[in-house]
């Protein structure tokens, strides 16, 4: 399948009708002015091959990186010798040729670059052609399209004549909604007569028209895929412990391949210098040391793994053990007198042609394998095995004194819920004696100490220890994806719920202070950051300039902190955070080039009570350019699971980009997600959209009443994974959706309890105490298959054909089901995929597909969807 490619720009537009296309001139350009190129020394001595050099090798030769530039009237390109040339605004004449230079060729050849825009308002076809007298290239959105080498002769024959005779590009186009960038280098040889011109068109046939071509003379545009997964991304920032240097992370995917190289930097804070760079140097798991300005990481050769040590402000490097198979990880104790690390063992007869399953989690691949912990003394060098035996042993902590470690053990139990037992231990780190804090632990937990060592800082569901954080009316059963957090006494073991009262839902915590402890946390669909202060017993939101944060790091032995965030409408960028002030500033903003054309609609919140009672928090993108007159086709994005869908700016469903495409989005949360409290939470338990889905078709159909540019017979409805089952579920109780995109949605609840690698576990919370043998009212008739032929909607399956949470049966019985019934249905099976669609050009055609699937159905334009998916004989 061919990806969407882009085009380009132009102010006024001469159309030439006939009755079967019309022609769009490019009328007009972004030119610079002539630049004097030269040929190198001794080009005309032939090299090895016996080739002279030629003007088409002047012509390829990259002078200046456009990759990532937009030309704009009065910007200045940067040229040799410490020159600038102006970009300008030209026309054509009345033919559409643009006179680049009248004047008489010079001594040495000349180059010149010529920028042209398009916005087309819909994803259309076309025909460009590029003609001219000398040799050109050609690039439409950084892709080459094609090169020139000729050169025609001119002589006195009418101009229209010897036009006819220039050489000339032609390309075909598939062109997305939006603005899309043409650039032109144009060589004109010395000796040679007058009349450097260029001339471009684009032909255009039924159904598509000449107006679908609208005039722009900057590169204003929308958000398209390319703008977030082109670019260098920033995947994580930390700060040293003295609060003087940070690292910060980057990712940049590699088109047109599906490699990406990651890579890490070290600056120093008070004058954002350059202290380090990790590019090209293969290495992971980086950290800061806890005490000094030094980073350890490790290298992997042969299967085997070096620790390296490395002061930044010294130089000074050191190798701490080399030579480690199956290395894990590590961890440094806060003296930093010796480190803690992790060795995983291979599991037997995980390759077995007949395997014996040992137990619903032996299905996944790594079960078999243990981990156990070491410990690396840093001035002896010596080394001591910490675990043994059948279970894996996994750190938690070291205390701040290096004392003690905390570690945990995890086995299955499938008698009880939720499958699982876990034991917490204590390791005095002189004696390695081991004190057991707790045992068969029905709920997981995580657990770090605090400042003085006193106290452990524990994270998790509102029943772990017992139940003791569970804030729920009698009668329901507590949502444990709803985390919590605890403080634990090791003098009195006491344990006391923290945020037994506090809505937002944790993602991570830290115990910075003596009685200052940091949350991030989920408050509805924001991710924000908080203070507990473990005296006053107060929470205290701390203003971050952001909607949602990724990921929050704290200096040990500073007032600093580093995150990355975002606004609904703006992109990720790294953040610094006085903790001492709370005063916060950027230190990289990656994106900000990237992003500085691209315009995005306006985003309000719309909240809406049900008839029984119950607040659906929502919000909606708007176009840019909306016009509160017109009528505009809605999508209704909702997951309706145990997550909240976040504000964040991208992600796998990116609603400013489907709102730049001409669609209202409105995103909603009916009960059962995180982040409202854990009474809203535990309505998630034993659902499966028995209530969800009538609060989510209310809740649709009083937007479309309230707003009169949402055009109700055009609506859309999309959900993945639990909130694909929604989509899939609601097309079985309502008509009031023109389509729905269903990505790894489960149609059969028990086929997917028992055959997801996470099913069962997962069914643990959603489906509490109930299973297929006592609950066919929550397992049959929840189930969409069992009530396919209740579903007239047009809907598209898509689903990764080697997803193991949700196993591409569940949309496959679905399409089998409609198939038989005679409905509209598609199915897309990804290749090689899992639950996420992570490889680079899957993920764009992917995006392709969904975006011609609502063009298809919401706006009547097929034609993208019979591009990629052409009807076969088969």
């Amino acid at each position: 399948m061919k990806r969407a490619i882009i085009l380009l720009t132009l102010t006024i537009i001469f159309p030439f009708l006939s009755l079967a296309s019309e022609k769009v001139v490019i009328s007009q350009w972004l030119t610079t002015d002539p630049l004097e190129v030269h040929y190198p020394a001794f080009h005309d001595i032939p090299n090895t091959d016996g080739s002279t050099f030629s003007i088409r090798q002047l012509l390829l030769f990259d002078h200046v990186d456009l990759k990532g530039y937009y030309p704009e009237a009065g910007k200045m390109l940067p040229w040799i010798h410490g020159t600038i040339t102006e970009w300008n605004s030209r026309a054509t004449d009345a033919d559409g040729y643009l006179m680049i230079s009248e004047k008489k060729p010079g001594d040495q050849p000349e180059i010149a670059y010529l920028t042209a825009y398009i916005k087309t308002d819909r994803w259309m076809e076309g025909q460009l052609e590029l003609s001219s007298p000398f040799p050109f290239e050609a690039w439409l959105n950084g892709k080459k399209i094609g090169t020139k080498s000729t050169i025609e002769e001119q002589n006195d024959a009418d101009t229209l004549e010897v036009r006819n005779t220039y050489g000339r590009i032609r390309h075909s186009l598939e062109l997305p909604l939006g603005t899309h960038t043409l650039i032109i280098k144009t060589l004109r040889p010395p000796d040679t007569k007058p009349g450097w011109e260029l001339m471009g068109s684009i032909k255009v046939d039924a159904p598509y028209m000449a107006s679908n071509i609208m005039p722009v003379t900057t590169p204003e545009t929308i958000k398209n895929i390319l703008h977030f997964m082109d670019g260098v991304k920033i995947t994580n920032v930390r700060p040293s412990a003295d609060g003087r240097f940070y690292a910060i992370s980057y990712r940049q995917s590699l088109p047109p391949t599906d490699r990406s190289e990651t890579w890490t930097d070290i600056h120093r804070f008070s004058d954002d210098a350059l202290v380090h760079s990790f590019r090209h140097a293969s290495i992971s798991r980086l950290t800061w040391l806890p005490t000094t300005n030094a980073v350890s990481y490790t290298s992997v050769q042969n299967g085997r793994t070096t620790v390296h040590w490395h002061h930044m402000e010294t130089g000074e490097k050191r190798i701490l053990m080399e030579g480690i198979e199956d290395f894990a990880g590590m961890q440094w104790s806060p003296d930093e007198t010796y480190v803690v690390y992790t060795i995983r063992e291979e599991g037997s007869g995980t390759d077995a042609s007949m395997r014996h399953i040992l137990g619903m989690q032996d299905r996944q691949a790594h079960f078999r394998h243990r981990s156990f912990l070491y410990m690396l003394d840093i001035h002896s060098g010596a080394r001591t095995r910490l675990t043994h035996g059948s279970l894996t042993t996994s750190l938690h902590d070291i205390s701040p004194d290096g004392c003690c470690i905390v570690f945990s053990q995890t086995r299955p139990d499938y008698l009880e819920r939720p499958y699982y037992k876990t034991d917490i231990f204590l390791m005095n780190m002189q004696n390695f004696d081991v004190d057991t804090l707790f045992a068969d632990n029905r709920w997981s937990v995580s657990m770090r100490f605090s400042p003085d060592g006193w106290y452990l800082l524990a994270t998790g569901g509102p029943s772990a220890f017992d139940r003791v954080g569970e804030n729920i009316p009698e009668g329901m059963i507590a949502n444990n994806y709803d985390t919590q957090a605890y403080i634990y006494s090791l003098e009195d073991r006491s344990i006391k719920p923290i945020t037994y009262d506090f809505d937002p839902s944790v993602v991570s915590v830290y115990w910075h202070a003596p009685n200052i402890i940091y949350l991030l946390a989920g408050e509805e669909d924001y991710r924000r950051l908080f203070r507990y202060n473990v005296r006053r017993e107060n929470f205290e939101d701390i203003n971050t300039g952001t909607d949602f944060i990724s990921n929050v790091q704290f200096a040990r032995n500073a007032q600093v902190a580093t995150y990355i965030g975002n606004e609904v409408n703006a992109p990720p960028r790294a953040y610094r955070l006085s903790t001492r002030n709370d005063r916060y500033s950027i230190l990289k903003d990656t994106d900000r080039e990237r992003y500085r054309h691209v315009k995005f609609g306006e985003v309000h919140n719309w909240d809406f009570t049900t008839s029984t009672g119950i607040r659906v928090q929502g919000r909606y993108y708007l176009p840019p350019g909306f016009d509160p007159d017109q009528k505009y086709p809605v999508i209704v994005y909702q997951y309706g699971g145990t997550n909240p869908v976040g504000r964040t700016f991208g992600g796998r469903y990116p609603f400013n980009l489907w709102a730049g495409n001409g669609y209202v989005v409105y995103v909603l949360q009916p009960s059962g997600a995180t982040g409202f409290g854990q009474e809203f939470s535990a309505a998630h338990v034993n659902n499966w959209g028995k209530t969800v889905a009538g609060e989510i078709i209310e809740s649709t159909k009083e937007f479309l009443k309230a707003h009169p540019f949402a055009d109700p017979d055009k609506v859309g409805v999309a959900g993945a994974s639990y909130g694909g089952f929604m989509t899939m579920l609601l097309l079985t109780q309502t008509d009031i959706y023109a389509t729905g995109i269903s990505h790894a949605g489960i149609s059969n609840i028990a086929s997917y309890w028992g055959e997801g690698y996470w099913g069962y576990s997962y069914s643990a919370e959603a489906s509490a105490r109930s299973f297929p043998w006592n609950s066919p009212e929550l397992y049959v008739d929840q189930s969409p298959l069992y009530a396919a032929d209740r579903v007239n909607t047009p809907l598209l399956l898509i689903t990764g054909d080697s997803d193991t949470n949700v196993p591409p049966g569940e949309s496959i019985q679905m399409y089998t089901a409609l198939k038989l019934l005679g409905r509209p249905v598609e199915l897309i099976l990804v290749k090689g995929e899992n639950h996420h669609i992570l490889t680079y050009n899957r993920r764009l055609e992917w995006h392709d597909a969904i975006m011609a699937w609502w063009d298809k159905y919401l706006k009547d334009q097929p034609e993208w969807w019979e591009k990629q998916y052409p009807e076969k004989n088969y």
